[in-house]
């Protein structure tokens, strides 16, 4: 348990961090600074801090153990290189950023080593914002990576937010910074193109939204995320997100250019992309 934790960022995640942590017992005291005076007297209204940590507004060093940042990326960065060396000695700095070599860089840039910093990323959330949309078990079953570099070994600070995490509930992976913004860029960042790039298409062809079934409802949900933390995803993880656009272009530039084949043709030659349907949901032939 720890003695008191703050948390700076009380939108949807810092939030939930906050009533996870309350619900399962794994602090006494839970602090919370927002830069939206808005959101941190709602997030203390009700009830998911019960105190204000002024210490980072008035320029001195928080007494909390942990220090959990849920901003979006480029203000966590911007936080470690301006607030990083008024952290006291013993500190456990973590973050819930998104992407995680640009965010580890400036740890290791900015940060003294008296304090220690791991890296975090839970795979949990909502295009929903706000404490108001906070959940306890917003974390629950959800994977949950902390930041862990090849031939690193787990110190004590490791292990209580290893531990801390595994009570709230998540699923807790280790993984490289590198390793982690690769596979993101194929798992997250490149399914919130692909539906923003969707409900473009078709708020601009002029089709009839009525028609719309379930189907394309699912697929455009995330193009209702907030901009301003994609902007910072895409500002901070190009070049995994460039690749992982390249590979589903070139699958899709397939499908165009059979379908262009097709519609040349005077007869119905099938299948068309059969072999991109199949590799990942395999037709089940009845046996004869």
């Amino acid at each position: 348990m720890w003695k008191r934790i703050t948390i700076i960022g009380c939108g949807l995640i810092g939030s939930s961090f906050a009533l996870a942590l309350k619900q399962s017992g794994g602090a006494i005291r839970i602090a919370g600074w927002d830069s939206s005076a808005a959101v941190l007297d709602e997030a203390l209204r009700r009830g998911i801090i019960d105190e204000i940590d002024h210490s980072f507004r008035n320029r001195e060093r928080s007494s909390s153990e942990l220090i959990y940042l849920a901003m979006p990326v480029t203000e966590i960065i911007k936080f470690v290189q301006e607030s990083g060396d008024r952290l006291k000695p013993g500190t456990v700095l973590t973050d819930a950023g998104s992407t995680k070599e640009e965010i580890c860089r400036a740890a290791r840039s900015h940060l003294t080593k008296d304090v220690c910093f791991i890296g975090g990323h839970p795979i949990a959330g909502s295009h929903q914002s706000g404490p108001a949309n906070a959940r306890a078990d917003m974390f629950t079953g959800a994977p949950y990576v902390l930041v862990r570099e090849n031939g690193e070994s787990d110190c004590k600070e490791v292990s209580a937010l290893n531990h801390t995490l595994e009570t709230i509930g998540a699923r807790v992976t280790f993984m490289a910074a590198a390793e982690h913004d690769r596979h993101v860029a194929l798992l997250s960042h490149l399914p919130q193109l692909v539906s923003s790039a969707l409900a473009d298409t078709v708020k601009n062809s002029r089709a009839p939204i009525s028609l719309a079934g379930s189907g394309y409802r699912d697929m455009t949900r995330l193009a209702a995320s907030n901009w301003s933390m994609w902007h910072d995803i895409l500002a901070t993880n190009p070049l995994p997100i460039a690749d992982a656009l390249t590979q589903v272009i070139e699958r899709l530039s397939s499908v165009r250019n059979e379908l262009l084949e097709q519609s040349e043709r005077q007869t119905i030659a099938l299948p068309i992309s059969q072999g991109l349907f199949e590799r990942n949901y395999p037709v089940k032939r009845e046996e004869t």
